[in-house]
């Protein structure tokens, strides 16, 4: 009997072990997974740098200058950050573009709150422009935006951008 119960536990051992071991194709699924999984990482790092880059120079692009000054500073500020469509959108409707309105407050950043992978190509960064005072008894003023990000051949760049209404 106790030969019987010493065979039975040592045969179930062995499939429990056998049943443990993985395919190849178990593994190598797990090993494209893991490609993948740095692949996003990596993007991820590159999307969060390319609108934090954006969000710096939101304070520097004043959307209530003259025509030909706003355009040159869109270009400067903007320009590789922003694909050109959406400069030439703001400069049409100066009213829905990211930039400095007046010279207090203004926006110093962008906070992400979200990012979600579209496509191997393309996220959706939610987040809100953060304005501030140099008084800092003063509470800082947010805004709502989304931010559509794009692998271009040579970088990510900044494909369409919605704003929303101020929060105080």
């Amino acid at each position: 009997m106790r030969r019987l119960l010493v065979y039975g536990i040592a045969l179930t051992m062995s499939i429990s072990i056998l049943g443990c071991n993985p395919s190849k194709d178990k593994i190598a699924g797990a090993e494209n997974h893991i490609e993948e999984v740095d692949v996003d990482v990596e993007n991820l790092e590159e999307v969060r740098n390319t609108v934090k880059e954006f969000g710096g120079k939101l304070q520097s692009v004043y959307l209530l200058a003259p025509e030909n000054v706003l355009e040159e500073s869109m270009k400067e500020n903007y320009g590789g950050l922003v694909t050109s469509e959406l400069i030439e959108k703001w400069l049409k409707e100066p009213e829905n573009a990211p930039g400095r309105l007046v010279s207090s407050p203004w926006p110093d950043r962008i906070e992400i709150l979200d990012i979600e992978r579209v496509s191997e190509s393309k996220y959706d960064v939610e987040g809100e422009i953060v304005e501030i005072t140099s008084n800092e008894d003063e509470k800082d003023i947010t805004r709502p935006i989304i931010l559509t990000v794009e692998k271009t051949d040579e970088n990510w760049i900044i494909s369409d951008v919605v704003l929303g209404e101020y929060n105080e």
